[in-house]
C-alpha cells in the first residue's frame, strides 16, 4: 500500500499575511459605510447655504414631526412582529408578540449599518432566542424583505398610473416589468410539477417559506406589508409639509419609493448621504435645495437617533441566554 503524501501546510508567513487580508477586510466591510456617508454629506452641504439651512430647523417642525415619528415607530414595530409570527409560527412553535417584538427591536443597532446586517440579526436571534432552525429563520426574513420589494414595486405603479405623461407610461412599463419577473419568480418557486435543475434551487432550506406557506397568509402577509411600507410615506410626507413643502401625491409616492430602494443598498450607514443627496435630487422643483436638505435630514436623524436608543434598549437580547444560564447557576 502506497502512503500519499501528506498535503502541503501553509507556512507561518502565509497564515500570517492571510489573517493581516482578512481583518483589513473585516475593517472595511464596517468602516466604509461610515466614511461614504461623510463624503457624501461633505459634498452635498458644502453647496448649500448653513446659515438658510439652520434657519430651517423650527419648533414648529419639531412640533409636528416628533409624535408623527413616535406612531410611525410603534406601528412599524407592531408591523414587524405579527410578520414575524405569522411567518414562523407556520414551521415552529413561535407565538409570542412580545419577543418577536423585541427581536426585531434589539436588530436596529445593526440594521442602522445596513439592511443585510439588520436582517442578519433577527435571523440570528430568531435561532437564539426561540430556538427556530436557522434556515427556516433565514427563510422567514428573506421573504418578509421579498414582500416589502414587491409592495414597493406595487405602490410604485398605482403612483405612476395615476400621472399620463409619455415619460410616467415609459416608467410604469418599466415597473410593470420588474413586477412580472418577481410574480414569475414566485410562480417557479411554488410550482407544484418538476422543473428539472430548478428543483434543486427550490429545495434549498430558505426558500421553504417562499414555497410552502398558505396563500391565504401570505396574502395577509402582502397587505401588512403594504401598510408598512405607506407607514413611511406617510411620515415622509408629514415631514415635508413640515417644512411647508407640498408635492402631488403621485410623484411624491414613487420618490419615496425610490429612496426606500436607495437606503436599502448597503454602500452608506443607515443610507445617511446616499438618501441626502437622492432627496434633494429627487424633489428638486418642488422647494429650496436647504429646505429639503434640511427635511431629509430630519427624517434621517430622527429615525437614526430613535432606532439607535430602541436597539440599546434591547440589545440585551443577544445576550439573554447568558443571563439565564448565569441566574440558574447563582447559589
Amino acid at each position: 500500500m502506497t502512503h500519499e503524501p501528506d498535503p502541503p501546510q501553509p507556512s507561518p508567513t502565509s497564515r500570517s499575511r492571510d489573517e493581516t487580508t482578512s481583518r483589513t477586510a473585516r475593517v472595511l466591510r464596517w468602516t466604509l459605510p461610515f466614511a461614504v456617508s461623510a463624503i457624501l454629506l461633505g459634498w452635498i452641504l458644502s453647496g448649500m447655504d448653513l446659515a438658510a439651512l439652520a434657519d430651517r430647523f423650527t419648533p414648529q417642525v419639531a412640533a409636528i414631526f416628533v409624535p408623527t415619528l413616535v406612531v410611525f415607530l410603534l406601528i412599524s414595530l407592531a408591523i414587524e412582529a405579527v410578520s414575524l409570527v405569522w411567518v414562523v409560527s407556520y414551521y415552529h412553535d413561535f407565538s409570542s408578540w412580545m419577543l418577536a417584538a423585541r427581536i426585531k427591536a434589539a436588530s436596529y443597532l445593526l440594521g442602522l449599518i445596513n439592511y443585510a446586517l439588520g436582517a442578519g440579526a433577527v435571523t440570528l436571534l430568531l435561532r437564539r432566542r426561540a430556538g427556530v432552525p436557522l434556515s427556516q429563520a433565514a427563510g422567514s426574513v428573506l421573504l418578509i424583505a421579498l414582500f416589502d420589494l414587491g409592495s414597493l414595486v406595487l405602490i410604485t405603479l398605482v403612483a405612476l398610473g395615476m400621472r399620463e405623461s409619455e415619460a410616467s407610461m415609459l416608467r410604469t412599463g418599466s415597473v410593470a416589468l420588474g413586477a412580472l419577473a418577481l410574480l414569475a419568480i414566485f410562480a417557479l418557486l411554488r410550482a407544484p410539477i418538476s422543473l428539472g435543475p430548478i428543483d434543486r434551487l427550490r429545495d434549498w432550506q430558505v426558500l421553504q417559506a417562499a414555497r410552502t406557506l398558505p396563500m391565504g397568509l401570505l396574502m395577509r402577509l402582502g397587505v401588512l406589508r403594504l401598510v408598512a411600507v405607506g407607514s413611511f410615506i406617510v411620515l415622509t410626507g408629514v415631514t415635508l409639509r413640515s417644512f411647508n413643502v407640498d408635492i402631488p401625491l403621485a410623484p411624491l409616492i414613487v420618490s419615496i419609493c425610490i429612496l426606500l430602494v436607495i437606503s436599502a443598498i448597503p454602500m452608506a450607514a443607515a443610507g445617511l448621504g446616499t438618501g441626502q443627496v437622492a432627496f434633494v435630487a429627487l424633489f428638486e422643483g418642488y422647494a429650496e435645495p436647504e429646505t429639503l436638505l434640511a427635511a431629509s435630514l430630519t427624517l434621517s436623524f430622527g429615525l437614526i437617533v430613535t432606532r439607535a436608543a430602541i436597539g440599546l434598549v434591547f440589545a440585551r437580547e443577544f445576550t439573554a441566554e447568558a443571563f439565564h444560564a448565569r441566574r440558574e447557576i447563582a447559589p
